[in-house]
């Protein structure tokens, strides 16, 4: 019998957690964390124990109370005992934290699968931000890259790569006793490598699946305009050259397209694109991931923004030791203050004090994320204080962004070209919406199992 079961990622846009179990073998797609993670219980200090594990996370059922799957310290304080490992390897498609963050509670024995990519952007993430980012240890780690073909006991796993608005993502191609079963990840198909996806669509395709796991990130919100990578860019490149003043941009350090279309845009100007220590070291390590991406250490067209810290005098003690490997390229407020017309700074939400510093003149700021974190309810107060802040320095408000994920019209592509036999929607608010695109779809419900 081969089965599914959704921990996560059913009726809701992230949080995959996918249980896949054929014959002997059980493994998991993605275990990843739900956005709305603990906001029905949790508010500023009011948290859980980091060290009383899932305790409170089974309290309130955030967790599946699942056996054989967790960590021994991590049950210590439950009531599930603690038993060895029945899972043959955890598969993860990318490095987003609705994908892998909730890795840190599983068993340290349990097989891990991900990309090279995806380990070194883990890996970065959790050198910065110990304390806020990690996905605990494990034993038996194993990396891969497109076209393996990986065996679990009687399954085969073939990672291929796709387009997202993160480095090293992939979707899935899994040979089960029923016959190939397709996980997409997350993708996209309008940015500068959006023949990656193509290529995974064909190679889904001629696997003539039995199911396929699609996300539909995207499928009940279709816009006039499905803006582009390249449409990104240009916009970008139109404001950059009209504006009198320094130009501060806010987009994600792990989006390496969209930091290539700012840098493009910053040198077509003829301006220095500044980001900061922590932007400098993310590019610095994974520049030998990704051809192209320019050397932070030597490009004379990127500099490094050193904040005001400790003594005040920007002296290199002041900093951490892998803050001050770029030394060389060290630019402070006081230079942006001089010449603001000469850059364009990255600068994200919680760097808006640096401001205070710059005292920027006839600036610009565009907004480059997701529109959810900028129009979301949930984030008004967090658009408020933005607004003041511009509203303050007088800096002109632009927007200029694209999705990371496929857009409906795309959506309905992608699933026309596998034709799978059974279409489950995931990650995904608006299952529905997928309804006419295969003869059979499922739309999932979190901790049901359905028999294939």
């Amino acid at each position: 019998m081969v089965s599914l079961t959704f921990y996560g990622g059913a009726n809701e846009i992230g949080g995959n957690k996918i249980l896949l179990e054929d014959k002997d073998a059980r493994i998991y797609l993605d275990f990843g964390e739900s956005f709305d993670f603990g906001t029905d219980y949790f508010y500023e200090y009011l948290k859980p124990r980091t060290a009383n594990g899932l305790e409170v996370y089974f309290e309130f059922d955030m967790m599946p109370k699942v056996r054989r799957l967790y960590s021994r310290k991590m049950l210590e304080f439950t009531n599930l005992k603690y038993e060895k490992p029945d899972i043959d390897a955890i598969f993860i498609s990318h490095s987003h934290s609705d994908h892998v963050n909730h890795l840190e509670f599983v068993d340290e024995d349990i097989p891990v699968y991900m990309g090279h990519g995806t380990q070194r952007i883990i890996e970065i993430y959790s050198k910065m931000y110990s304390s806020l980012f990690g996905i605990g240890e494990h034993n038996n780690m194993h990396l891969f890259k497109s076209g393996d073909k990986l065996k679990v006991k009687h399954l085969t796993v073939e990672p291929v790569h796709v387009e997202h608005s993160i480095p090293g993502a992939y979707g899935f191609i899994v040979r089960t006793s029923k016959g190939p079963l397709v996980y997409t990840g997350d993708l996209r198909m309008h940015g500068p490598k959006s023949a990656m996806t193509q290529e995974f669509i064909r190679k889904a395709a001629a696997s003539k699946p039995h199911v396929l796991l699609c996300e539909g990130t995207r499928i009940g919100y279709e816009s006039e305009h499905n803006y582009t990578e390249k449409e990104v860019e240009e916009k970008v490149t139109g404001i950059v050259a009209k504006s009198k003043g320094i130009v501060f941009a806010n987009f994600s350090m792990s989006n390496v397209d969209r930091f290539m279309s700012f840098y493009s845009a910053t040198v077509k100007s003829g301006r220095k694109l500044v980001v900061d220590t922590r932007f400098a070291y993310i590019l610095d390590n994974l520049k030998d991931k990704i051809p192209g991406l320019p050397d932070v250490r030597t490009d004379p067209n990127i500099l490094v923004y050193y904040r005001l810290s400790k003594s005040g005098a920007f002296v290199e003690k002041d900093y951490v030791p892998w803050e001050r490997e770029f030394w060389s390229k060290k630019i402070t407020y006081k230079e942006l203050s001089a010449n603001q017309k000469k850059y364009v700074m990255h600068i994200t939400f919680y760097k808006l004090m640096e401001l205070v510093y710059i005292r920027p003149e006839a600036a610009d700021y565009i907004y480059s994320q997701s529109e959810h974190f900028l129009e979301g309810e949930e984030n008004e107060a967090q658009k408020t204080v933005l607004e003041n802040w511009m509203k303050h320095f007088n800096v002109e408000f632009h927007k200029a962004h694209c999705s990371g994920h496929a857009s409906a019209s795309e959506l309905e592509e992608l699933v026309r070209k596998i034709k799978p036999e059974i279409l489950i929607p995931i990650h995904t608010k608006h299952p529905d919406k997928f309804r006419g695109l295969a003869e059979k779809i499922i739309e999932p419900v979190v901790g049901k199992e359905y028999e294939l």
